[in-house]
């Protein structure tokens, strides 16, 4: 499996995981959208044409997303193992995303 099917595995697996905490925890529908519209976004462009530089503002991207997840996680008191799934979810997406720009880099 390469690493662009690895991405967007983990990318979808990601929506899914933050839209079950989503119902969950009871986040309004116009929240989950704004949270996953971006990753949607990558997640086409991933999928139709795969470039180093879309790889590489991927990365910048989801560090926001890590940011505000590692707030979560580290921040309450008692978190839930979705936050934790989520969190980890993130990391792993944030290094194929990296290795897969280096990929598309080498190849040509």
């Amino acid at each position: 499996m390469n690493l662009r099917k690895i991405f967007l595995v983990l990318l979808s697996a990601l929506l899914i995981t933050h839209l079950i905490k989503s119902i969950y925890i009871g986040t309004p529908l116009i929240g989950v959208v704004i949270w996953s519209v971006p990753l949607i976004f990558f997640g086409y462009f991933a999928f139709k044409n795969p470039t180093a530089r879309l790889y590489q503002i991927f990365g910048f991207i989801i560090l926001i997303y890590f940011m505000t997840t590692s707030l979560i996680v580290f921040g309450l008191p008692k978190t839930s193992i979705l936050n934790w799934l989520e969190l980890i979810e993130i990391v792993t997406l944030f290094f194929v995303g990296v290795y897969a720009a280096r990929e598309e880099l080498n190849v040509k």
